[in-house]
Order: C-alpha cells, then sequence, then structure tokens
C-alpha cells in the first residue's frame, strides 16, 4: 500500500509569531522578502513536480493577493491560517468564527475555489476548545484541519492526541496532526520548523521511512522565512531566539533533499481529505 506524504507551508510574513511581549503590528507597513522567498518555494517544488499545501493568513492574502495567486497558478492547494495570526485558544467560538469567515472569504476571492483545510497559528489547540474548533469548521464547509501537535512544548501541544490521521470527538473533520518521534523519552516533532532546522537530515529522512512502514502519512512544514537568511530579527530571549532562528542556514538545502527523496508520495492535504472521506462514505 502506499503510504502519502505531505508537504505544507505557512504563508505568513517574517514577524508573524506569538511570543509574549512582542507587538507584530508595529511591522505592518514594513517591506518584506515574502514574495521573493514565495517565489524559491515555488521553485524548489517544482523542480521535482510536487504540489504543497499552502496555509496562508488572510492579513496576507489580503495585503498580497499576488501571492496567493502565484501559488494557486502552480497548481498548489490553498487553505487557511486564519485571518491575522491569532491564536484560536484565546478566542471564544464566535470570534474563531469570525476569525475563519474573514480569511477564507479573501482566499476564496482571489481563488474562486472553496477552502477546505485550515491549519491553527503556532498548533493553538487545547482540548477543552476541540468540541467548538471542529464543530465550526464543519458548519464552514472544511474537510480538515492540520493543527493539532500531539505533544507539549513551552508553546503549543495536546500530549495525549492520537498521533496518526482521525476524526476527533466524532467529528466530521479528519485531523491530521503533525508527525513527533520519540527523542530521549519525550515525544518531539521532526519534520518542520524549529524541528526541521535543528535536526540533521538523515535523522529527518530515516524518522520518515519509519513513520511510513508503519503506514503513517508524514507531512513536512515550513515558513517562508525559514529560507532568509536576510530577515529582520524580533527581540527574542535567548531560548525563544534560539529556537526560532537557530538552522535558517541550509533550510533551503534541507527542504529540497526532502522533496526530492519522497517526491512520489507527496500529495496536498485536500486530496488526502477527499479519498479518505470517500472510503469512510463506502465503508
Amino acid at each position: 500500500m502506499k503510504i502519502n506524504n505531505f508537504m505544507t507551508f505557512d504563508i505568513e510574513e517574517w514577524f508573524h509569531a506569538n511570543y509574549e511581549g512582542i507587538d507584530t503590528a508595529v511591522f505592518d507597513a514594513q517591506s518584506t522578502n515574502l514574495e521573493f522567498n514565495v517565489d524559491r518555494l515555488i521553485d524548489i517544488c517544482a523542480e521535482v513536480d510536487v504540489k504543497s499545501t499552502c496555509f496562508i493568513l488572510g492579513d496576507v492574502a489580503k495585503n498580497k493577493p499576488y501571492i496567493v495567486k502565484k501559488l494557486f497558478d502552480a497548481g498548489h492547494e490553498i487553505a487557511s491560517h486564519g485571518s491575522s495570526h491569532k491564536l484560536v485558544y484565546t478566542m471564544d467560538i464566535e470570534e474563531f468564527r469570525s476569525d475563519l469567515k474573514c480569511s477564507t472569504n479573501i482566499l476564496e476571492q482571489i481563488t474562486g475555489q472553496k477552502v477546505i483545510g485550515f491549519r491553527a497559528p503556532s498548533w493553538s489547540l487545547k482540548r477543552e476548545t476541540l468540541p467548538w474548533f471542529y464543530e465550526v469548521l464543519a458548519q464552514e464547509g472544511f474537510l480538515y484541519s492540520s493543527s493539532v501537535y500531539p505533544a507539549k512544548n513551552t508553546l503549543f501541544g495536546i500530549p495525549d492526541f492520537l498521533e496518526t490521521p482521525h476524526y476527533p470527538t466524532s467529528s466530521p473533520i479528519l485531523e491530521i496532526p503533525q508527525s513527533v518521534m520519540n527523542f530521549f523519552g519525550n515525544k518531539v516533532g521532526y519534520a518542520g520548523g524549529g524541528y526541521l532546522r535543528f535536526f540533521p537530515i538523515w535523522l529527518i529522512k530515516r524518522e520518515i521511512r519509519q513513520k511510513n512502514r508503519e503506514g503513517k502519512p508524514v507531512f513536512i512544514y515550513a515558513h517562508p522565512r525559514e529560507i532568509d537568511i536576510h530577515q529582520p530579527r524580533l527581540k527574542l530571549g535567548m531560548m525563544d531566539g534560539y529556537f526560532h532562528y537557530q538552522g535558517i542556514v541550509g533550510c533551503e538545502e534541507k527542504l529540497s533533499l526532502l522533496l526530492a527523496e519522497f517526491q512520489h508520495s507527496f500529495i496536498r492535504m485536500d486530496e488526502f481529505a477527499k479519498k479518505v472521506t470517500l472510503e469512510e462514505t463506502l465503508i
């Protein structure tokens, strides 16, 4: 049986983060390298004919719709990352619904296609948010989410969450959680963001192969800023700064190597979700 993997990108500006004490609004008017970085991501995917899933902030789509159009025209899935990178667990149900509608309306106006996938900014779900979170997604016509980190770190995570794609809380929404590995007795990510930049390429490849042998799909994820060595710097503490910036030099090469290694396994998340939904219907 062929196991599918996913290449995903969270399309946001370099300053979209959720660290305490950082007011990202002060950077809104600054020029950025986002378009150039997105062009590079499009190019490295095109080199091996891989189509990704792109979770795009509504604010980015509103201010730079041509970036959304470029990704869409290159065959990549357009999905929602919320409107302004606000943490889901800081919103109530109606705030989340409004935030979700705002982002999807902008994206759908640009592409003319229904958005069916969502990723929470900074994996910002808690167990108590899950029932109404999936309820709202279902009511708004979504098919899947890729929002849970099934472990725990200082910023996010639900450590007892099932680690494979499934329908949680009797919901019609498929959750595709981040992949984790055992690292000295702790569950940690390895195929995206700071984890992708920190761990050596041989270990990441080994873990993906192992998960695939177990019949489990893996998604890789990255932000455009993670291939940008010339980006401005946020004023972060020592630990946050290390996690946010380590490994940026060489990250683009890592992505290229992973895309080439697993190129025949990658599909878009919407294709996977539709396939799983059909299979569930036929059972």
